[in-house]
């Protein structure tokens, strides 16, 4: 994909999120959008997506431990396949495994050392790992 991503965090009550430059150098956080249904976040999610101008979106896929589907790895497919119909965008997946341990490590790095500072960052966080994992995974060489 080309231009400018999207990376999300899919989550049934947050949704984290993050953008990188068209270049595909540096991805960075927006703000957590907090939803109430898998409807709400596909609009919102497709909505943001056209403000930032993406070319694509990259949907963390959360695996277990060991590389195989949960539940939740169906309902983050149904989320990508979904929001493909509704914003007219190519839809990556990518491995989330750890992502939002690395995010909150991360924020403990920057200094956020109280939890709930944390819990309100750790999910748009995570989105900024699994965008910037995506990016590296695939830069030309």
């Amino acid at each position: 994909m080309e231009g400018k991503l999207l990376g999300v965090d899919f989550g049934l009550k947050r949704v984290g999120l993050a953008v990188c430059d068209s270049l595909h150098i540096l991805a960075t956080p927006l703000p957590v959008y907090y939803t109430k249904s898998m409807r709400n976040s596909i609009d919102y999610v497709a909505r943001v997506a056209s403000e930032q101008e993406a070319c694509g979106v990259v949907v963390g896929l959360p695996l277990n431990l060991d590389g195989t589907e949960s539940v939740q790895s169906g309902r983050a497919r149904t989320f990508a396949k979904n929001l493909g119909k509704v914003s007219g965008l190519p839809i990556e997946l990518f491995d989330e495994r750890l992502t939002t341990v690395e995010a909150d490590e991360l924020l403990l790095e920057a200094g956020i050392t109280r939890a709930a500072e944390r819990a309100k960052l750790v999910d748009s966080m995570a989105a900024k790992v699994i965008l910037q994992g995506y990016i590296d995974n695939n830069k030309i060489h």
